[in-house]
């Protein structure tokens, strides 16, 4: 039995006037057990725009019926799947869409279990239109309602998730940052998701919209997975978070790095560290356990074994080349 639940988007915008953020339980009531949640809320970016950021595994099956009034909703789904009912039409939303709509009224069913990360950027119509400088000359004809009519089109307009786009996506729902700077890291990194959606959407063919292929979108996250890891090295996600982070199963992520780097994760993600370490003993402005805390050892041990094992030289000829240079670099 589906659990039924309701949102009205204008109404979260009304709520998000007076404040930064808001949690989902305001809107929807209680709902700890439908949303085991790592994050289930909204937040203001300006008086027209507003961030909703899905991180949840569902703890009971729901529909959740959603007014637009409108709105142009830009969905990037990271992973989970769900059924959408746009009128007579019904859609499966899968990991790495990018999907834009603005139909006033859709359900969303969702089976438990389903671990959904995701965000959903809210922007009213007009101001998406002439703040943004979106140009629907280059929209397709039967997708144009969706930018320029209040009844919008029951049909998503699906875009590809760049990796930059997903990079982005990921960022904002893996932010750690405190408030206030998590609001403005967080606004940030939204509205050049937006500038990045409408240049794509300023640059489509007239002939039609772009048609995405299982392999482009695995390759989408493969490429986003290996981002994460250059940006990460302090602290390197797992394998099985970070396909969970891309939208990828363990197998379809290591067979991907395989075809692309012709490497598996964790020996792409050594070579990464590897690079970064040689670069800061270069550099000689850290000691050797510095270095080997920023780019994820626990110590001196454990990254002196990992650099042998890699370089197949001892960590202590390193240093002393690098001393003998004339870097003052100084091991611990």
């Amino acid at each position: 039995m589906y659990r039924r639940l309701e949102l009205d988007l204008r109404i979260i915008q009304n709520e998000l006037r007076g404040k930064n953020c808001a949690h989902s339980s305001q809107a929807l009531g209680p709902t700890d057990e439908v949303f085991v949640t790592t994050e289930h809320g909204y937040r203001r970016i300006d008086d027209s725009v507003f961030l909703h950021v899905l991180d949840f595994v569902a703890g009971q099956p729901y529909s959740l019926a959603m007014a637009r009034r409108d709105f142009v909703c830009i969905q990037i789904t990271i992973s989970g799947t769900y059924r959408r009912r746009s009128g007579d039409r019904v859609d499966t939303v899968s990991p790495t869409a990018l999907q834009i709509t603005n139909f006033p009224f859709s359900i969303s069913d969702t089976e438990v279990g389903t671990r959904l990360r995701a965000i959903m950027i809210v922007c009213d119509r007009a101001y998406l239109l002439n703040h943004f400088g979106l140009n629907t000359a280059h929209v397709p004809e039967s997708y144009r309602p969706i930018f320029l009519s209040k009844l919008g089109a029951p049909k998503a307009l699906s875009l590809p998730s760049s990796p930059g786009i997903l990079e982005n996506a990921d960022q904002i729902i893996s932010c750690r940052h405190s408030e206030p700077l998590k609001g403005v890291y967080i606004r940030a990194k939204t509205i050049e998701i937006i500038c990045d959606v409408v240049s794509q959407i300023n640059m489509l063919s007239l002939r039609g919209p772009l048609r995405i292929r299982a392999s482009e979108a695995k390759a989408k996250a493969v490429e986003a997975a290996a981002a994460i890891y250059k940006r990460e090295l302090h602290n390197p996600p797992t394998i099985e978070q970070l396909a969970a982070r891309v939208g990828l199963n363990r197998n379809e992520l290591t067979s991907g790095f395989r075809e692309m780097f012709r490497a598996t994760p964790h020996a792409y993600a050594n070579v990464v560290r590897m690079e970064q370490a040689q670069m800061l003993l270069r550099d000689g402005q850290f000691s050797i356990s510095e270095v080997a805390r920023r780019v994820g050892y626990e110590g001196y041990s454990s990254f002196s074994r990992a650099y042998h094992a890699h370089f197949g030289r001892p960590l202590s000829v390193a240093n002393e080349q690098t001393m003998a240079s004339g870097d003052a670099l100084v091991g611990s």
